[in-house]
């Protein structure tokens, strides 16, 4: 998702996203209140890919990339993680310091969803984070390369009549 969005742009890296989770959902069976929102991130995440500069060396566009990436791994479950914690509740008798409670104020909403994040997801988070940079950089060039070539083979790009004058 995050290649298709830096080498074709913000508009196809949000359909990318948002369409390949959906199609992963139809054939896995992971078709739930999730999809929505799994749906919408990763379409914010291909669209935000096509915002990347594009610096002419490979290797200074891989290292945009893969921190890109590293970013986005982290980013990806906060925000899902959003979905579902204002519903959360604990047990009886458990601290409730983690959990969103109605009439919080906002830094005390925010400090508590930062503990619940830590404590519940950042390792996993962590770990995708470190997976998508070291995809980006062991597959990252070929695939770019990939991409780019066949952008540059079947892209389309208006037409412009030329004047007589530059004839």
């Amino acid at each position: 998702i995050i290649l298709v969005g830096a080498v074709f742009g913000a508009s196809m890296g949000f359909q990318m996203g948002a369409l390949t989770i959906l199609l992963s959902a139809f054939i896995t069976g992971g078709i739930g209140p999730w999809l929505p929102f799994q749906m919408l991130a990763s379409g914010w995440m291909g669209m935000t890919a096509g915002w990347l500069p594009k610096p002419a060396t490979m290797w200074r566009r891989l290292a945009i990339i893969a921190a890109f990436g590293a970013i986005w791994g982290l980013l990806f479950g906060a925000l899902m993680n959003i979905w579902f914690w204002p519903f959360t509740a604990p047990g009886t008798g458990a601290d409730a310091s983690l959990y969103w409670q109605p009439g919080l104020a906002m830094d005390e909403t925010i400090r508590r969803y930062a503990r619940f994040y830590a404590v519940t997801s950042l390792g996993f988070d962590a770990l995708r984070a470190i997976g998508n940079v070291v995809l980006v950089l062991a597959l990252g060039g070929p695939v770019i390369r990939l991409l780019d070539r066949y952008r540059a083979r079947f892209g389309w790009e208006p037409w412009e009549a030329m004047d007589a004058s530059t004839q």
